[in-house]
């Protein structure tokens, strides 16, 4: 659900893809399509990177028609059933996402005021001063990735689709040791089975009870969805559709059902996201927290 370039027109604060386009072709010493093409394909892709080049689709109006929040706004996403979530933490491996951190909590506070207005009050209670840095990662997570997850189950769910929502709070010493508790991407040696065969630089998971039983959770529940449709475990609990209540998995040591994930959050982030799209000229899920410009005016359509 992030804000996705358009392809020729400048819009939500996005340079335009052909202009990024053009200038990359620049920077690579190029001068036209041909010549990127006859370039080391590997060569070219490391290239780009290094100059900052980022590869994010673009709003063409064709395979992509417009930005994702519209599209399900409209209800014209594909009608299939969507099992979705995220990591508590997400951004403990990727700070680079984080903005920089204020120098008090004096400061922090000042900053949130200036961009988040009359919502300041509902952010604090969910991202207090008193833990700045919990705080900032849990914001980044939260507006990326909880809220893009929340929001596409909601969507399929009004759609009247089975869409089924999660939160991966699995920690093993490992990944303790170095600070990065249920990490981007932590989750996929569990849904795969593939925690003895982690690169040599992942945290190594133990195989301990927890992990292995997470793991056998993990692989009935997403396989059994790819097969039918409905996530299910022998063994562990019913995994319900968010229909049921905003029904989500919890797996920590063990995987347990529960009802209403992160109660308000979703909604505060949706309130944002809702009045900087009306607005237009802002990136909505990009700019939060501490560098959030100042909140668009509240309306019918986004109170």
């Amino acid at each position: 659900m992030i804000t996705t370039p358009p392809l020729r027109q400048a819009e939500y604060g996005q340079t335009p893809q052909e202009d990024i386009g053009v200038w990359l072709t620049g920077k690579l010493g190029a001068s036209n399509l041909a010549d990127l093409r006859a370039m080391d394909a590997e060569k070219l892709a490391n290239d780009a990177l290094t100059l900052g080049f980022q590869p994010f689709g673009s709003i063409d109006g064709v395979v992509l028609p417009r930005q994702l929040v519209e599209v399900f706004d409209r209800g014209e996403q594909a009608p299939v059933p969507v099992l979705t979530g995220f990591n508590s933490g997400e951004i403990r491996s990727l700070r680079f996402l984080l903005p920089p951190k204020p120098e008090s909590a004096e400061a922090y506070e000042a900053a949130v005021r200036k961009g988040y207005g009359e919502l300041a009050d509902a952010f604090f209670k969910r991202y207090p001063a008193e833990t700045m840095e919990e705080s900032m990662l849990a914001t980044t997570r939260d507006a990326m990735y909880g809220w893009t997850s929340e929001r596409l189950v909601a969507k399929q769910a009004a759609l009247g689709v089975p869409s089924y929502l999660y939160i991966f709070d699995h920690g093993y010493p490992g990944a303790q040791k170095w600070n990065l508790h249920a990490f981007h991407a932590a989750e996929l040696p569990f849904v795969f089975g593939t925690w003895k065969k982690t690169p040599d630089w992942w945290p190594r998971v133990d195989g301990n009870t927890a992990d292995l039983k997470t793991v056998e959770a993990m692989m009935g529940y997403w396989s059994s969805f790819v097969k039918t449709g409905a996530p299910s475990a022998k063994g562990f609990p019913a995994w319900g559709p968010y229909a049921d209540a905003e029904a989500y998995m919890y797996f920590a040591d063990v995987p347990r059902a529960a009802n209403d994930l992160l109660p308000g959050t979703y909604e505060l982030h949706e309130k944002v996201v809702c009045r900087r799209v009306k607005a237009g000229g802002i990136s909505w899920n990009w700019n939060v927290g501490v560098i959030a410009p100042p909140l668009p005016a509240a309306s019918s359509e986004c109170p």
